[in-house]
């Protein structure tokens, strides 16, 4: 049996917006051009897939199944030839980030825009779980981030090796400490971000390892707030090293912590199943490049 795609793609539509009439616009058809289609996809299944009443339509037990079973390939489908349409014509990929302050990406993007200036590039500043989910839903073609979890369906390489540092008041009591320890930090007020962000689980391993019980004093959600709050002193908080030319670190101070030593792999994410655009392969050959120039230049 053969099944027309345009009547799968507007049976995927029926089932994921709200009516037949929104489902009709997005295929640009009639609404009686659409149900009729949908009827005859009913006639060549030999099913109903809708039960319809003068209120609401909804999926029957054959119209979830079928969902279920075509849902994924469309969306191949569509991938397939998203990608066909951008390897012949150099059009854009679509990135995301997991913070706004990195340097090295930013540098990357100029010089990406330079060389491709009618390419359009798509920024989302998520955090770390996030960026992850929005890689997996094919939502953006990669993401800049951690994988502390590796997955089957995930791809990473990795950018550089980076480290959290403390940072504190310029005045703190840590500033005559020649070893940082986590168990130092244990005993300070923190200020952190949330749970299950990439530089909030390298802390809480971090932290574990000292095996004295901590609440964070503060829980925020964003970098900016927590040296706000630490300015002030109020608390300490840790920072990705890469990241401390990109902040205000007036009246602060920043120094690594000992062992366990809290390194982690910042890197490029993509699905393994879904190979870069060449748009997008040539921004992540920009982001290598950008990242090997500010390695030599914090070596001088």
């Amino acid at each position: 049996m053969s099944f027309k795609l345009r009547q799968l793609e507007g049976f995927v539509a029926a089932c994921r917006l709200p009516s037949f009439s929104a489902a009709a616009r997005r295929l640009a058809m009639t609404q009686p051009a659409f149900s009729q289609s949908i009827r005859e996809l009913e006639t060549r299944l030999g099913v109903a897939l809708f039960e319809r009443t003068t209120r609401k339509v909804t999926l029957t037990e054959a119209g979830q199944r079928l969902l279920a079973l075509i849902e994924r390939p469309l969306s191949d489908l569509s991938d397939a030839h998203k990608l066909m349409r951008e390897m012949a014509s150099g059009s854009h990929g679509s990135i995301a980030l997991s913070s706004p302050a990195l340097g090295f990406m930013t540098s990357a993007l100029a010089r990406f825009k330079a060389g491709y200036p009618t390419t359009r590039v798509r920024l989302f500043e998520d955090q770390n779980p996030v960026l992850i989910h929005r890689v997996l839903d094919r939502e953006v073609d990669f993401g800049i981030g951690t994988l502390n979890n590796p997955a089957k369906e995930l791809a990473f390489r990795e950018l550089m090796r980076d480290e959290l540092m403390v940072v504190y008041h310029a005045r703190h009591a840590l500033r005559n400490k020649r070893k940082i320890t986590w168990r130092d930090l244990a005993a300070e007020r923190l200020i952190l971000l949330p749970k299950h962000s990439g530089v909030r689980d390298h802390t809480d391993r971090g932290l574990a390892a000292s095996g004295i019980p901590y609440e964070p004093e503060y829980e925020v959600a964003s970098m900016v707030m927590a040296l706000s709050i630490v300015r002030v002193g109020l608390g300490v908080t840790l920072v990705p090293r890469i990241m401390l030319g990109e902040l205000n670190m007036k009246g602060l101070r920043a120094s690594p912590v000992a062992e366990p030593h809290p390194a982690r792999s910042l890197g490029v994410i993509t699905r393994a199943d879904r190979p870069l655009s060449p748009a997008a392969s040539a921004f992540v050959d920009l982001l290598f490049v950008a990242t090997r120039s500010g390695a030599r230049q914090n070596r001088k």
